[in-house]
């Protein structure tokens, strides 16, 4: 009897055989290092269905899918193997973990009671439950022609590798098992891609081709483009010097670097030069371009495929954020571990985005938590993330209660996995001071000299910062005062609440209509976003520039190429306001020093509890106005005394520091995912405790499932919604037709289209009957028209008062 693995719509068969050994060549060609354990968990994966149970219900069609298990008996397989050195047991133990749960999602390793471990659970008795035949499956393997043995010896040598690597770089306990840690999560990436892979292309009846890039092709067109760039003006001429210091460093080894670049300083194609340049001297696959907000990913993406002359059809560049039809990026609860959640995932069709594309452009929420998810949805992206350049664009954003777990991250993937890190601000902060210092830099790491000479040739303002704390009507006056001394006005305040009553004021206040006023803010979707862009860009043009006002949150302050007249900004952390300063003569248009003015708002001592990052740096700030009030605040040695108080402040050796990621769910107080990921001493001991003694034995003791299901990198959103904008409607209305492909190529075009809410504001919606299921096959949900405003995006009162907040 011909043993099968999967039966499609149709009724063709793919036998059992050909797909472990498919999986397992496609596991073991990703990527040249490492790849043995990943080929032999892709061999092992299904052999759970050599069970006759398990052929009697593919065949027949009856029952409900994973109805009849089939992933653990691979990982009996490999607990029944011989062991006989500690890499040996190091293997094992990834194989059970990542075979066992390849529907799903990495287990705890310790439960959270601390009475039951994961990988003590193989017992005989387990193996001899009816339910997994593991006896008829032992028998049936011969048939398979899988060479175990062989594949398992070849395996220790890659643990022997990684060892080794781990000891050259001198890595402390926590470090050293955190990157084990990162290592099942790599291996387990490979296994998933590769199964699922091979899986949909037996359902599509197509063969898999990687997508390769021609980096000198793509050199070569970028160098065409920036031949049409003005280079008379004395900013352009310092911008072409940095583009050609990055050209030059592209022949630099593999490693973790720095782009400290003044705003203005043209970052973005100076950063993208060395990415090429330097792919193309390494051998490097990809280029992942990681961006802090979702509202400038378009606008990059734009950038990227008109410098490097791509159609909007063309697969070099791919941009990637969890939205509309995507994973809700506020999903705690527990995923389900049958082949149900699969055939989801194949339906959705995004959630498998590979990220196999020359060229990713995404945002730094869904590397987050995509490395520190446990899902095998998400972690199926990770593996591609080996042999990159991945650039971090304003790596000043990245949350402070994530330091130390983005550190061993980024520093794994460079020194493991062989991928180029650089890390780009014009407010650089000094990620490898913390205690741990766990950010693994470079020798030399910074890609130019010659910093402070372009911050003074570059310096374009000044700041004038005031402590008196001013309300919001106050500060209203003082913006459009600027703005009429100025022509044009950008004002930046802290939260969507204030940005609306800021706006409101300013309407009051130009009861005439001299100004054009715009709102910006992350409750409209990207499009509506990028249209107001494009506006304020015409508005503010040089050379026929009109009166506007604009009233931002910080979303502004990142990537956005925009030049006004004067910006004012409410007081925020050092970091911040000089982002805001970027957006004020961005260009030199005014060969006199701008001035950009900032003032702390009243009302925003509540932030110490709910937004406790923007009460720390505003509070940093004011102590630094106070030590130095002479100081040119815009000066490097002040953001790095900023930078330093910060550090300080939060960080502590040993654990249990701000940056190492505390949990917010009570029951699991006290505990970081730092912890959690690395040696997890505490659910160690714990586990001891509960089994009266019992030694824990097991290498891995990592809660990879714990801090997947927790950690969000903006824990209150949950629910993501399509709003009626543009041709939202349209599009959605499309979804319901056409072919599959038709319908992918929808789903990331309504990514334009779709706001992520707060918890509260999706509760509030909710029970005025404002949410409704667009698609229930995509899990799509849409707003009703009556809560969105042109002017202000998603409102949860249809009639907007003044008062609203």
């Amino acid at each position: 009897m011909t043993l099968l693995a999967h039966k499609d719509a149709d009724g063709g068969v793919q036998t059992l055989r050909d797909h472990l050994h498919n999986a397992g060549d496609l596991a073991e060609s990703y990527e040249s290092e490492f790849s043995q354990i990943p080929r032999m968990a892709a061999l092992l994966h299904d052999v759970g269905k050599v069970a006759q149970q398990f052929q009697t219900y593919l065949i027949s069609g009856k029952g409900r899918r994973g109805e009849i298990p089939h992933a653990r008996q691979g990982a009996f397989v490999v607990n029944d193997l011989p062991i006989s050195n500690s890499a040996a047991e190091i293997v094992k133990e990834i194989l059970e973990l990542v075979i066992a749960k390849h529907h799903g999602e990495l287990p705890d390793c310790i439960n959270e009671i601390g009475d039951e471990a994961f990988l003590t659970g193989f017992t005989e008795a387990d193996k001899q439950n009816p339910k997994y035949a593991y006896g008829e499956i032992k028998q049936g393997l011969h048939d398979l022609d899988l060479d175990l043995q062989d594949t398992f010896q070849q395996a220790e040598k890659d643990v022997f590798d990684f060892v080794g690597r781990t000891k050259l770089l001198k890595l402390s306990k926590d470090s050293r098992y955190f990157y084990s840690g990162l290592l099942v999560k790599y291996v387990y990436s490979r296994l998933i891609d590769a199964d699922r892979t091979d899986t949909a292309y037996f359902e599509t009846k197509e063969q898999y081709h990687p997508i390769k890039a021609d980096w000198s092709e793509l050199i070569r067109r970028l160098d065409e483009s920036m031949k049409s760039f003005d280079s008379t003006s004395e900013i352009n001429k310092i911008r072409q010097q940095i583009t050609e210091q990055c050209r030059q460093a592209g022949s630099r080894e593999t490693g973790i670097y720095r782009l400290s670049v003044p705003t203005g300083g043209g970052k973005t194609l100076a950063s993208l030069n060395f990415a090429l340049h330097h792919a193309l001297e390494t051998g490097k696959r990809r280029i992942i371009y990681v961006i802090p907000y979702l509202s400038i990913t378009s606008q990059t993406v734009a950038t990227f495929r008109n410098m490097l002359g791509l159609d909007a059809d063309s697969n070099i560049v791919l941009e990637h954020y969890s939205t509309a039809g995507l994973q809700n990026s506020g999903n705690t609860g527990s995923i389900g571990t049958s082949e149900e959640e699969d055939a989801k995932e194949r339906q959705r069709k995004l959630a498998s985005e590979r990220w196999d594309n020359p060229i990713i452009v995404t945002t730094m929420v869904e590397f987050l938590e995509t490395v520190m998810s446990a899902r095998g949805t998400k972690l199926r992206k990770f593996h591609n993330m080996a042999n990159s350049v991945i650039i971090f664009d304003e790596i000043q954003s990245l949350p402070l209660n994530i330091i130390n777990p983005f550190n061993e991250v980024v520093s794994f993937l460079s020194t493991i996995l062989d991928s180029t890190i650089l890390l780009c601000s014009a407010t650089q902060p000094l990620l490898e001071r913390t205690a741990r210092k766990n950010l693994r830099l470079s020798d030399e790491p910074d890609l130019i000299d010659n910093t402070d000479g372009y911050e003074e040739k570059l310096k374009r303002t000044r700041i004038i910062a005031s402590q008196e704390s001013k309300s919001c009507e106050e500060l209203a006056n003082i913006i459009y005062e600027q703005a009429l001394r100025n022509g044009n006005c950008l004002s930046i305040v802290n939260t969507k609440s204030e940005a609306r009553k800021m706006y409101q004021c300013l309407q009051e206040l130009n009861a005439d209509g001299q100004f054009e006023l715009i709102h910006l803010s992350t409750a409209m979707c990207g499009k509506h976003r990028a249209d107001q862009l494009a506006r304020i860009k015409v508005l503010t043009d040089p050379h026929d520039s009109k009166p506007v006002i604009c009233v931002s949150t910080q979303l502004i302050e990142a990537g956005v190429d925009l030049s006004f007249a004067c910006v004012v900004r409410a007081m925020a952390g050092l970091d911040s306001i000089m982002q805001a300063a970027g957006r004020c003569n961005r260009n030199g248009e005014s060969k006199e020093i701008k001035d950009v003015y900032v003032y702390p708002l009243q009302g925003e001592e509540r932030f110490k509890d709910y937004l406790p990052e923007i009460h720390r740096g505003k509070k940093l700030t004011l102590q630094i106005m106070g030590e130095h009030p002479d100081a040119d605040l815009l000066s490097t040695g002040m953001l790095n005394e900023f930078y330093g108080m910060l550090l300080q402040s939060e960080d502590r050796d040993g654990g249990n520091s701000l940056l190492d990621g505390p949990l917010w769910k009570k029951e699991n107080a006290g505990k970081t995912i730092y912890e959690l990921l690395a040696y997890n001493e505490s659910q160690r001991k714990q586990f001891e405790n509960n089994t009266m003694g019992e030694r824990y034995n097991p290498f891995f003791a990592q809660a990879f499932k714990t801090v997947g299901n927790e950690y969000r990198v903006i824990p209150k959103i949950t629910h993501n919604v399509v709003v009626p904008y543009g041709n939202a409607m349209e599009l959605l209305d499309m979804l319901g037709h056409g072919e599959l492909r038709e319908k992918i190529a929808i789903l990331r075009r309504l990514q334009e289209y779709t706001v992520s809410l707060f918890d509260y504001e999706y509760k509030i919606l909710n029970e005025k009957h404002a949410i409704s299921i667009a698609s229930e096959d995509f899990d799509i949900c849409v707003l009703n028209g009556d809560y969105y405003k042109g002017e202000y995006g998603v409102v949860t009162e249809t009639d907007m008062s003044l008062l609203m907040i």
